[in-house]
């Protein structure tokens, strides 16, 4: 081999290994990022400092769920109000794909039960209840499906007309990822009252009279039968 092309041949090779060494230290790959500490447990609205291995990389902070809390560009994580477990992820800026992450568990220690489940009348009120132990605040947020009826602040549920099962959430008001569910079997409407129409009548011999029935539930008022 010509002592010309020889040298040729080893600036070359040489140039594309410092090339490849350059991109390499670069772009480190998934498994040379760490997060620590990799997991952590706080309460509710506690700061957490996370740091980086090593630490001579480039990365930008992020929590991976949208109600997990926020960190700053320097690591420092808060924890979200309410529990949950939620990640803490460090990317590369020269690599999107090589990421780590830390695991967080946020718990309050606050805790909500309910009575369930509950039998009820079509469109009668019928007053839940739920306990919050953990904290001084004892509020009770409650919801239902549209679909299902209604319920009050206080807890307070009516059904829409018909029967079945609604399924109504209790969640605790200084926690609102602690929740408890109640079932209510909703009964047919009962009858509170019949009324015919028209109320009298006056009939010649051999005439005829057409009556009718309006039956009145809590529900509202409708002809017999419907």
């Amino acid at each position: 081999m010509p002592h010309a092309f020889r040298v040729a041949l080893l600036v070359a090779l040489a140039f594309a290994c410092g090339t490849e060494h350059k991109q390499g230290q670069g772009s480190p790959g998934s498994g040379e990022l760490a997060v620590n500490p990799p997991a952590v447990q706080l309460v509710p609205n506690a700061a957490q400092q996370f740091t980086l291995s090593p630490s001579t990389l480039q990365v930008t902070w992020s929590v991976a769920e949208t109600t997990g809390g926020s960190i700053t560009q320097a690591g420092l994580y808060t924890a979200p109000a309410q529990s949950g477990v939620f990640h803490v992820v460090a990317t590369s800026t020269t690599n999107a794909n090589a990421s780590a992450q830390a695991v967080v568990t946020v718990e309050s220690g606050i805790s909500i039960v309910a009575t369930s489940p509950v039998n009820a009348f079509a469109c009668e009120p019928v007053a839940l209840t739920a306990t919050v132990t953990g904290s001084s605040d004892t509020g009770v947020v409650w919801s239902a499906p549209a679909s299902c009826g209604t319920v009050t602040t206080a807890g307070v549920f009516i059904s829409l007309r018909g029967s079945g099962t609604c399924v109504v959430t209790a969640q605790a008001h200084a926690d609102v990822a602690k929740m408890a569910s109640i079932t209510v079997n909703v009964a047919p409407e009962r009858v509170l009252s019949v009324a015919l129409v028209p109320v009298s009548a006056v009939i010649v011999p051999g005439g005829s009279q057409t009556f009718a029935a309006n039956v009145t539930t809590a529900c509202g008022t409708f002809p017999a039968g419907t």
